[in-house]
């Protein structure tokens, strides 16, 4: 037998508040950015991004966590500079990738903050072609932690 539950809210027991997460994480910030176009497609905890320079940029949190370590970050990127019409990095490019921090060097990388994260994506490398840093057109982030 199926059953529907239909409700416009969920409360806490004193039907003040919002219900506790039991041994679950939300994520407590994310950002789509449309690097190609340099813009903000959706976020959520973000109050500013900075496009450091091709294929790095800058999520500062509007709410910050509680370290520079309390958090996890994922990101990933959208094989494509034109919405999905074409990817970049096809076979003669090995695919791509997004991680946090830098690929510039250590006088660009930024040391871990409770108030922004730092990202990049670039295509890969294979034995007939370099990887490099590049601007695509969904690169997303998302972090996990306690909020300050």
């Amino acid at each position: 037998m199926t059953s529907v539950l239909n409700v416009d809210t969920i409360a806490d027991k004193a039907g003040t508040g919002p219900v506790g997460l039991t041994k679950q994480h939300a994520a407590k910030h994310h950002v789509n950015y449309d690097a190609a176009a340099g813009a903000t497609d959706a976020s959520f905890n973000q109050s500013s991004l900075t496009d450091q320079r091709t294929g790095e940029f800058l999520s500062n949190y509007t709410n910050a966590f509680t370290g520079a370590q309390a958090k996890t970050c994922v990101m990933s990127v959208s094989n494509s500079s034109d919405n999905g019409s074409s990817n970049v990095a096809g076979t003669t490019r090995a695919g791509c990738t997004a991680g946090m921090g830098s690929l510039t060097g250590s006088t660009e990388y930024l040391a871990a903050s409770a108030s922004a994260i730092q990202f990049y994506t670039a295509y890969n490398s294979n034995s007939s072609n370099n990887g490099g840093l590049h601007d695509f057109d969904n690169s997303f982030c998302v972090s996990f932690g306690d909020l300050a």
